[in-house]
């Protein structure tokens, strides 16, 4: 954030009551287990993103995609992070979203015809880190059960 927004922000605060944005640095990691290469069509945040892969960017199965987030945003905000992937050969929508320490923002969704064969894994090392995992779902009938 420049010096002028910050500035301005304070000031708009400071006249009208309202609280300061909160900034707080998280990563978030995009796990892809399926069988499937997903394409980065957009990533979003309140704030910026430190390091991240361009949108464009192939993630491969077995391959991780890890974005360093600094979030700025206001107390009712969340201040979490999407990311949207679309499998190359499939359509099939992931969308992962991950967000700051102890905001409980973690979640991906999946969209589209053939949606229902996957599934997503929410983890996290600890409250800075989110974990995203695209999974092939199990499915009971091909197992034997």
């Amino acid at each position: 954030m420049n010096k002028e927004f910050a500035k301005k922000l304070r000031d708009t605060a400071i006249a009208t009551g309202t609280p300061l944005p909160e900034r707080e640095h998280y990563e978030v990691t995009v796990s892809n287990q399926s069988t499937h290469a997903l394409v980065l069509t957009s990533k979003a945040v309140s704030g910026s993103f430190d390091e991240a892969p361009d949108e464009g960017h192939v993630l491969h199965p077995r391959e991780s995609d890890t974005f360093q987030v600094s979030s700025v945003h206001f107390p009712w905000e969340s201040g979490a992070a999407a990311l949207r992937y679309q499998m190359t050969d499939a359509p099939v929508t992931f969308t992962a979203t991950g967000g700051p320490p102890g905001s409980h923002a973690s979640s991906g969704k999946l969209e589209g015809p053939g949606c229902e064969h996957y599934d997503c894994t929410i983890g996290s090392s600890c409250p800075e880190k989110s974990l995203i995992m695209l999974e092939t779902a199990m499915d009971p009938h091909m197992m034997g059960i």
